[in-house]
Parts: C-alpha cells; structure tokens; sequence
C-alpha cells in the first residue's frame, strides 16, 4: 500500500477507461477537521475490485469554523482531492459516481479522465454528512457532467444496468463504511496528519502483492505480531475488504466476511445471523439449546467487522456472565468484553471501560441506573436480553432495560411466554423500542399477537438434534412411605380448616411443599420409592456407558439434592447446587465432562437450570416437578443441545394418587391453552393457578372474603 503525494505531481495521460463503476465519497469528518474521500471501484455485478483513499484538512483547525471543514477548504481544493484519487487508478472507470449531496459544485466535469463520465445521484441534501449513508438511496436523480452521454454509451449502458438492481445505490455504503474504518486505523491516521498533503492510499487486493513483499497496513511487524500470547486484531486490508465484499441474498453472511471462525456454524444458526444482521429489533425464541449466544455473538462480531457498531450491552443472569465472556473470546476472539460486577467503586470504571461488549447482570443494570451511572445514559448501538423472560414483568428492572437508549434491541429465549400474555407484552416493548420518544405499551389481544409474528425468530430442535424422549414415571410409595405421606395431608387438611376465614394462599403452597418432599423420600424412615427407582435404572444405565442428570427443586439432605447423592452413593454422584462456590462448579463440571468414571451429577433445578452445556449426558431425571414446566425444559436441555449426538431421555417423576399427580393433571390443561400463541410455552402453577383451582387440590372451597 504505498502513499504518495499527487497534489504536485502533473496528470498522467489516462489509459483507456475499463469496464465497472467507481462509487466516489467526500466525507466530512463529524469534529470539522478535514475531508475524507475514497474511490471503491467495482465489476458490473458490484463485486469489489479495487479501493483507494485520502484526506485533506483546512490549512488552519476547522473546527474553530462552524465545524465543517468543507467551508474552509478552497473548492477547487476539495476537487483536487477527489481527481487525485481518480488520476492515482491504473485503469478509470467508464463511469463515476457521487452523491449529490457530496459533490462540489461546477467542479465534477474536471475529475473525468477521456473515456469516463461523472454521474452525480441521490436527492440534494446536506453536505456534511458524517459518515453516514445518504437518507434515500432509492431515488437516483441523475445528473450527468457536463452533459448527458450518448444512450449507446458504455457509461450510459453501465448506468441503466446498475440502476436494474436492488438497492442500486448500496456500494456508497460499503465505501463510506471501509472509509471510516480505515482512518480509524492508528497507522492511517498517521500517514495523514500533515495538514496541507494529499497523501492516496491504495488498499492492495487480496494475493496482489509479489511473494515476500510486506505491506504495512496489511503485514504488522513481527515483533508486534503477538501481544501477551495472543494473536493482533485482524490487519487492516483484510477488514476493509470483509466491509467492501459485495452483499449477496444466496451466501452467508459469516462466510462473506471471511471471519475465521472457532468451528463450523449450522445451517440454522446462519439463518438466525443473517437476521439478525438485517433486523434492528428482534426476538430470537429459538428452542432452548440450538445456540442463541452463538449466534448473537456471530452477528455482533460482523456487525463490528462492517464498521455498524461500537457498543454493546449484553443483560444477562450473573450465572451466565462469564460464559459469555468465553464464548466471545472464542468466537470473536478480536472484540473485547468486560463483566461490570463488584463493588460500587469498581463498577464505575468498569462502565467507562473502552470495550467492544459490555456485560452485566439484570441485578446490577437496575442498581446502576436507579444510581443514574453515566454509561448507562449514552447510546448504546446494540442492547441484548439474554434470558429474556428476566423482563417478563414491569418492575424496576425491566424498566431500567426498556429505558436505554439503542438503535438495535435483540431479546433472546427460548421460552418467551411462560404464565400469560402479559408477559410476552413487556418482552416485546423492549424490542419493538429505541428508547427514544414515548415507549410502547402493549397489552393481551390481536395487536400484540401481529407484532409478535413480525418479531419472532423461532427454530425447534426437533429438526436438528436427536430426538428428547419424555417418560412420565409414575411411581406408586412404599408403605412406610405412603403411611407418612397420607398422615401428613389428613393433618394438613385439618388444619387449613381450623384457619377458617384466616386461610390463604400462603398456607396451601406450604402443605403443597411439605407433601411434595414426602414424595421425594420419607423424612422419618428415608424411604424413597422415586430414588429406587432411578437407583434401579443407574445400574444398567452406567454399566452400558451412559451419564446421568438427576434435578431436584429441592437441596436438604431429607429430600433433595443432599439426600439423593446419600441415597445414590454407590455410584459416586457429584452435585452441584447454589451454594456451590463458582471455582469448584468449574472443577465439577469439568470432571463430569471427562472423567469416564463420573457418570451422575445431582443438580439443584435453578442452579443447573441454566448455562451449562453437558452434552455427555443422554438420561435426565426430574426427581420432583417444578411449578412451572419452563423451568424444567430449560434443566433438562443442558444435555439436548447443539453437540447431542445420541437421543436424550427424560424421566419425570409423579408418585400415584398424591398431590403431584393432581398438579400434573392441571398442568397438562393449562399447557394447551398456550399452544396457540408461542410453541412450547409454559406457565407458573404458583401464578396461573387460581385460588379456587389450589384449594381444590385438597377438595376444599376457599372461604369467602370478609
């Protein structure tokens, strides 16, 4: 890439002009101080073929100017520049494009070599510009200079074939988005520090050089060539060729970039990433399992390589934080990412950090901004909801979320209703909102279900892994067991009717959980007919090679977690609950991972409920349901996801004629009047539940109020 001064060289005489168009911008830089100008030249198909650029500056700072530089440059300056680009091209063009916007005025006539013509388009507009691409890019208002060519023309042929196109105007874009990432560029930026020199910078093609001849843009110095063990940021030329690359509907954008990636992305995932390349707004629903991070972090990191965004905030569960920040290191190994945790103090500086992603917890974002943190006031470029059900009701914390103020919003889950509308209602104000003017407000009925179908990406696993086999296991107590079991809801019975008019829902969900731990293992005896059987099953189950997940909602050593790793301890369960300390969840994860001996991990339901992936796993065992059948579906896929090679099997525990087969029965009813509005939608028992639907568990009838 050599730079040279062409102000004071005299004009060569021009070749022949060659087939293709030349896209010409003059940018004015957004703080006043110069003009930044590119020629990206493309085929007749908009592929890119070559591209050049420069910059002039004011003799004085034009900032003391009004801020535009334009103003305090001569105009034949400005077209010094552009003609210098043009005169610095081996081969011109046939025709040469610029915006109205941007051309100066009576002077575009001069830049064309013998052979080319000027076509000046776009509507008239601002001059300055600012980088941005032009406001309307499909009205063309052609105006030839210095006069319209002949219609047989090569330039008039050219003209009329590019204009055939969809979105005939796009390769501005490029080049305005190539030109900005380059004086980005320390090096760049060094080249044209001296006010008064025209220095043309010419971005060699890919394998154009001669064997063994570096470039300095494109080849760092080998000292430099590692910082800290890790490879540097992507060289320069290879980026602004990722951002000159001619779009196209039928290749993937993660291969158009030419990205190099940790590993190959599904088909499926390529889908989800072109999409979210394309919407501003959306809600990615894929199932639970199929790579929503992935593919997130896929676009975020394309989105950077085009030069589109510089910030991203990322909301996450504090569970999911560090994964997050490893899957970035892996797949976007160039972009930086930070986790805003710990004490006051040290959040501030962490806010402020100068980094591609921002990570942080839902708990901290509401904290930080009810603290008004000055970060949280700026613009973000990209705003993501991980785990997006976090902001299924209005409270504070969604609030603070719907609150920033962003250009795209991506909600991701896989399970975007869980209990009712409502719910689905507050997801989708955050994504269908900028933050900026009134917020929407959307509430149960049609509006809300069309708008949902405009926003929602959702892909099944069904179509993509091996197939989850759901058994319901029901499970008949052992006599001591049963005798516990009938004595404690006779006595429980007993007294939710000696409260009289004092009863309420509180009292009914504690002997809902005490009759549910029962069926989990007799508290007096130890008895568990659920834990025989999964006991019974392990044996055959590690004796051909399987591993196991056992879930409990539970973790006391009477009924869960604690209990069932006493109870299965022949087979040396690991466990790993909420208080398990985040250091040793690693070792245990890992050790489960790869160690052939380790064959069963005993889980808490919300603490393995979410971002692990142990794929090693093809039998999950609920020993207790949960409330809400989501939560389930989210533990049980930790093992049903992307890297599955085998069918997962799902063994759900009801113990017959007790209070969970009565739950079950509800659940499933409940289940089927969601069906319609999202697929494999959920609900919360302890909300979606009515009084009178709880009381009659027991047979009862809630007393009247008052």
């Amino acid at each position: 890439m050599p730079a040279r001064g062409d102000a004071s060289r005299p004009p060569r005489p021009a070749p022949a002009a060659g087939e293709g168009a030349a896209w010409l911008r003059l940018l004015t830089e957004r703080d006043g101080g110069g003009i930044r100008a590119a020629l990206f030249r493309t085929s007749c198909d908009g592929e890119p073929v070559a591209f050049c650029f420069s910059r002039a500056t004011p003799s004085h700072d034009g900032r003391r100017a009004g801020g535009d530089a334009r103003a305090d440059l001569p105009a034949d300056a400005v077209s010094e520049l552009a003609a210098s680009l043009i005169r610095s091209t081996s081969r011109p063009p046939a025709l040469i494009l610029c915006l109205r916007a941007e051309a100066p005025a009576d002077a575009c006539a001069d830049w064309a070599p013998a052979g080319a013509r000027v076509c000046l388009v776009g509507p008239p507009g601002d001059r300055t510009v600012s980088g941005r691409e032009p406001a309307d890019c499909s009205r063309t208002g052609a105006i030839w200079m210095p006069a319209e060519p002949e219609r047989e023309s090569a330039a008039r042929r050219l003209f009329e074939q590019l204009m055939r196109r969809d979105a005939p105007l796009e390769p501005f874009e490029r080049a305005a988005r190539a030109l900005n990432a380059a004086f980005d560029d320390q090096r760049v930026q060094a080249l044209s520090a001296l006010r008064g020199l025209t220095a043309v910078v010419h971005l060699s093609p890919p394998d154009a050089r001669p064997a063994g001849q570096p470039d300095p843009v494109r080849d760092p110095p080998p000292e430099t060539a590692m910082v800290h063990g890790e490879p540097r940021e992507r060289p320069l030329a290879e980026r602004l060729w990722a951002l000159l690359a001619a779009p196209s509907a039928g290749q993937d954008p993660v291969r158009r970039f030419h990205l190099p990636w940790a590993g190959e992305l599904m088909p499926f995932q390529l889908e989800g990433v072109r999409v979210l390349l394309e919407r501003d707004r959306l809600l990615l629903a894929d199932d639970m399992g199929l790579g929503k991070t992935l593919q997130a972090i896929a676009a975020l990191r394309i989105l950077r390589a085009q030069g589109a965004v510089a910030s991203c905030l990322v909301a996450a569960p504090a569970s999911l934080l560090d994964q997050w920040r490893r899957e970035i290191g892996k797949w976007a190994p160039e972009m930086t990412a930070i986790i805003v945790r710990g004490p006051a103090s040290d959040r501030a500086w962490q806010w402020a950090a100068p980094v591609d992603v921002t990570l942080v917890s839902y708990d901290t974002l509401r904290a930080d901004f009810a603290g008004a943190v000055p970060a949280l006031q700026r613009p973000w470029d990209v705003v993501v909801a991980d785990e997006a059900q976090r902001i299924k009701n209005r409270n504070e914390t969604s609030g603070a979320l719907k609150a920033l103020r962003r250009t795209r919003c991506w909600a991701l889950t896989g399970t975007p209703i869980e209990n009712h509308e409502e719910e689905l209602a507050s997801i989708l104000e955050f994504v269908d909102h900028d933050g900026a003017g009134p917020a929407r407000d959307y509430r149960p009925g049609q509006t809300l279900l069309a708008r949902h179908r405009e926003l929602q990406l959702r892909r099944r696993k069904a179509d993509d892994l091996p197939p989850k086999q759901v058994t319901k296991a029901p499970i008949r107590l052992g006599p001591r067991q049963r005798r516990s079991y009938d004595k404690a809801e006779q006595e429980g019975v007993v007294f939710l009717q000696s409260l009289g008019a004092e009863i309420g829902v509180r009292h009914v969900l504690e002997l809902i959980t005490r009759l549910k731990q029962i069926c989990n293992a007799d508290p007096q005896t130890g008895e568990s007919a659920k834990l025989e059987d999964v006991r019974d099953r392990l044996e055959q189950l590690t004796a051909q090679g399987h591993k196991a997940l056992v879930f409990s909602q539970y973790t006391n050593d009477t009924s869960g977690v604690a209990a069932a790793c006493r109870y299965l301890r022949a087979f040396e369960p690991l466990s790993l609950t909420g208080g398990t300390p985040p250091a040793e969840r690693i070792t245990i994860l890992d050790r489960f991972r790869t160690d052939r001996n380790c064959r069963v991990l005993v889980l808490s339901l919300r603490a393995g409920g979410l971002g692990l992936n142990l794929q090693d796993a093809s039998y999950v065992f609920h020993l207790d349901r949960w409330w809400n059948p989501a939560v389930e579906r989210q533990a049980e896929d930790r093992s049903h996801r992307l890297g599955q090679t085998v069918k997962v099997n799902v063994i759900k525990y009801s113990c017959v004629d007790t209070i969970e087969e009565r739950i079950d029965t509800i659940l499933e009813r409940k289940q089927m009047l969601f069906d319609d509005l999202v697929d494999d939608v959920s609900l919360d028992l302890s909300e979606r539940l009515s009084p009178g639907e709880l009381f009659n568990l027991f047979g009862m009838r809630r007393p009247p109020a008052g």
